[in-house]
């Protein structure tokens, strides 16, 4: 196969993946109208139903997405400005807070930054975080607890995820090679890209992330970025 002929390829996928940006985001907007709005009746069944397809359709959106982010990786810069992080953290809690509620997860942020500005690509940090707090969302236990925490620490922005559960890899920052999974239940497995993206996305920002597994049954993902400028 030649270069050509690749690069064909990945732009129809590219073209392909935005072109179902939309339609997909529609159903979600819509879908959660439904389930949120009183004014609706739906049964236990309906409603189980009409969950489980908004479900559906959010892990298309975040496969899409990763996709959409794997290329623009892969074909441009990233852009970084002057963000707020804890606007930047509230808005990947409100992307995965379907995934959190079904499974009756306690989210817990604890922000303990000296400044809420630094210079990032904010799209693209956003979608480390959604990646990372949709992967804890996924393979914790129900009813339980995840907490965020984010800090500044020798120039830079640290953020990690605490979850229960386990990389069960040999080598846990493995978790970040691309199409790998840690699952043992088929229905929870994914493409295998968001965190392997994820990395790609750290790194382009200079910094750091690693996933280890914690005494007692908790596993963490932290990453951390330089800080180029906090004194605003």
């Amino acid at each position: 196969m030649t270069d050509t002929s690749t690069t064909k390829k990945e732009k129809i996928m590219e073209n392909l993946a935005h072109d179902l940006k939309s339609p997909i985001f529609s159903q979600i907007n819509a879908l959660n109208i439904l389930l949120k709005d009183k004014s609706f009746y739906f049964n236990e069944m309906q409603r189980e139903l009409l969950s489980g397809i908004l479900t559906s359709n959010i892990y298309m959106r975040d496969m899409v997405l990763n996709l959409l982010s794997g290329y623009k990786m892969k074909n441009s810069k990233i852009k970084p400005k002057v963000c707020n992080i804890e606007d930047t953290i509230n808005f990947a809690i409100k992307s995965i807070e379907h995934s959190l509620c079904e499974n009756n997860h306690k989210l817990i942020i604890k922000n303990n930054c000296k400044s809420p500005y630094a210079e990032y690509d904010e799209i693209e940090i956003k979608r480390v975080l959604v990646n990372l707090l949709s992967n804890a969302s996924k393979h914790s236990c129900k009813n339980s607890e995840i907490v965020l925490v984010a800090h500044n620490e020798g120039g830079n922005l640290i953020i990690s995820i605490t979850n229960k559960g386990k990389i069960y890899l040999n080598h846990p920052d493995d978790i970040f090679k691309p199409y790998m999974t840690n699952c043992n239940d088929n229905s929870k497995c994914c493409s295998g890209l968001g965190l392997h993206i994820s990395r790609q996305i750290i790194k382009a920002h200079s910094g750091e992330i690693k996933a280890e597994n914690l005494e007692g049954g908790y596993v963490r993902f932290e990453f951390r970025i330089p800080v180029i400028n906090t004194n605003l």
